[in-house]
């Protein structure tokens, strides 16, 4: 069965950008279906259901660009030619669905997994482009993960290489150095002298061959304590932090 994700969001001129969360402000709505992409050399399109729950005509555009990851906490995403999205501007009506095929237009690397995002962006109405809007104004903006599987057995793991903390929020900086990502979807953190974890709900991707960021909200400034990850490939990753790491 597949993953169907659903969007709302307040009309406005700024983005909002989320991943795999649900927003929780009305006025727009928009269900989409599935919410991840897999192509391989054997699987080289697929489509995405983009279905309207609005009560007024809404549109939107769709790109697709490279995703990679960098050790400064940031997503870094580029124009790419490797893979295709159409129709790349569209009109939904109430109760309306929009299919768009996304496609490869070039072989699988034959070592390591490709990494995309597809965002798709709810566009301003004519007539709420010329309103003039005062104060801090959102827009919705998905951005559907999108993989081109490597010709290679897939492999992955997951290494801790180090730590920030602000104040109770830690970031432990995690390297996979397999050639598929790895997908968090629960993070625990443990506390000595607890009787129970923390448990957060977390969409987070370690992209293949890179670093990334797991966020962890602390009891208190002491980062000590087991961390487990639950992931989508490894199945669950511990981690013992010491107030050293």
């Amino acid at each position: 069965m597949k993953e169907r994700y659903i969007g709302k969001a307040v009309l406005c001129t700024a983005f909002l950008l989320i991943f795999w969360g649900p927003l929780t402000t009305a006025e727009a709505q928009v269900a989409i279906s599935p919410i991840r992409v897999d192509l391989s050399d054997d699987h080289t399109k697929d489509v995405i259901r983009i279905s309207s729950q609005a009560s007024s005509t809404m549109s939107y555009q769709v790109e697709i660009v490279s995703w990679s990851q960098s050790d400064e906490r940031r997503e870094i995403y580029e124009p790419t030619d490797e893979v295709l999205v159409v129709p790349p501007l569209f009109t939904l009506q109430p109760g309306e669905e929009q299919i768009v095929r996304v496609g490869m237009l070039t072989d699988a690397d034959p070592s390591v997994e490709r990494s995309y995002r597809m965002f798709i962006t709810e566009l301003a109405a004519p007539q709420e482009e010329k309103r003039e809007v005062t104060g801090v104004n959102m827009r919705l903006r998905l951005g559907v993960p999108v993989f081109v599987a490597a010709r290679a057995l897939p492999s992955a793991s997951l290494e801790h290489i180090g730590s920030k903390q602000m104040e109770n929020q830690l970031f432990m900086q995690m390297h996979n150095s397999g050639n598929t990502h790895v997908r968090i979807s629960e993070v625990r953190f443990h506390a000595p002298g607890a009787e129970e974890p923390q448990i957060e709900s977390a969409a987070i991707y370690i992209l293949a061959g890179q670093s990334g960021y797991v966020p962890i909200v602390l009891p208190d400034t002491r980062r000590a304590g087991k961390v487990t990850l639950v992931t989508d490939t490894l199945g669950n990753v511990e981690y013992e932090l010491s107030a050293a790491n």
